[in-house]
């Protein structure tokens, strides 16, 4: 479901410079591999030691090892440019009191999948969210570090495509997530990260971000706010992409805060149904039928045109194999834009 080469014919007048100025770019949310929520109302500390090692042995259920190959299958078959990925875990575990080991390390193995398709990529700009470390028996601990981060082709000349100036942002607002538990509360940093992309002399930016998805939206709408104006300031055009937890419908929230900064939206420029384009729902162990059922990953611009836009990651043909998850419990969404002179 994305990207083709275009045909040139044998003799052909030089093509426009806009065509010439085409990106692929796309987005994926991996899934860290199970649901956090529960730690949360954790009403006492063996609960939240429990609670804790269901979570760990979730995350290996789900199989990112295995799932890495669906979606390096999704990438490689479509290649953008720039890729923007959320939830790239970074699991650890150790003895208590002891020096932790990465376990799963999602970038590391989703990169090494890419890399043996033919298709290398590289991070180029990372930024780093919640994270934290429990006990997950009476002698094992374990730290999982959320990740957002920024991969480009790791194939292209810097004639074709030139990457410069990553930076890296947590947003001001955070969520802060009391417990009955005393002396343990938790704390959600989020944010973004963004690059300067050169193609063929015109620089646009490219911006990866995840807005919170727990607790009040009031939290979300404010990082909202602070991502459309931190991209309102840029001097070059801008292509958002991310996992923005707020529907289309979200007029007054994250959303909307969004398209009023003066982001469009690709999906519904290219003219997809305003009620489809879904990318969030499968369930946590990506095994059931298909349950996507809304649309908050998106790709959003300002001073750029759209060439075509899919959602990727949603057909049955897409799970991973030998065991049949879906690649995450989002769908992705690519597209191709085009600089304008």
């Amino acid at each position: 479901m994305m990207l083709a080469g275009l045909a040139v014919p044998a003799v052909a007048a030089a093509p426009p410079a806009q065509a010439q100025r085409r990106v692929g770019v796309a987005s994926y949310n991996l899934y860290l591999g199970a649901d956090l929520q529960p730690l949360f109302t954790a009403s006492n500390q063996l609960e939240l030691v429990q609670r804790a090692a269901q979570i760990y042995g979730g995350m290996e259920a789900t199989n990112f090892p295995e799932r890495a190959g669906a979606v390096a299958d999704l990438i490689s078959a479509r290649n953008p440019d720039l890729v923007g990925l959320q939830e790239v875990a970074l699991w650890e575990r150790g003895p208590q009191n002891g020096a932790l080991t990465v376990t799963y390390d999602f970038l590391g193995l989703l990169l090494a999948e890419l890399a043996a398709r033919g298709t290398p990529y590289r991070a180029v700009a990372s930024n780093t969210n919640f994270t934290g470390q429990l006990p997950i028996s009476m002698t094992d601990q374990a730290r999982f570090t959320d990740h957002d981060v920024i991969i480009v082709r790791d194939d292209l000349p810097v004639s074709r495509l030139r990457v410069a100036s990553p930076q890296s942002y947590n947003f001001a607002v955070k969520l802060d997530i009391p417990t009955s538990i005393p002396g343990v509360a938790f704390t959600v940093p989020r944010g973004y990260s963004t690059v300067d992309v050169t193609v063929r002399g015109k620089t646009f930016r490219f911006a990866n971000g995840h807005l919170e998805a727990f607790g009040p939206a009031a939290v979300r709408n404010a990082q909202a706010q602070e991502l459309a104006a931190a991209l309102a300031a840029s001097p070059h055009p801008v292509v958002l992409v991310g996992d923005m937890n707020s529907r289309p419908t979200d007029t007054s929230g994250a959303y909307g805060a969004l398209r009023a900064s003066g982001l469009s939206d690709a999906w519904l420029e290219t003219g997809g149904d305003p009620n489809g384009g879904w990318t969030s729902g499968q369930t946590d162990t990506l095994l059931d039928p298909n349950r996507i059922d809304h649309r908050i990953d998106y790709v959003l611009g300002r001073g750029v045109d759209y060439v075509s836009v899919e959602v990727i990651g949603d057909e049955e043909a897409d799970r991973s194999q030998p065991t049949g998850f879906w690649p995450a419990d989002h769908a992705g969404v690519s597209a191709v834009v085009a600089l304008r002179p």
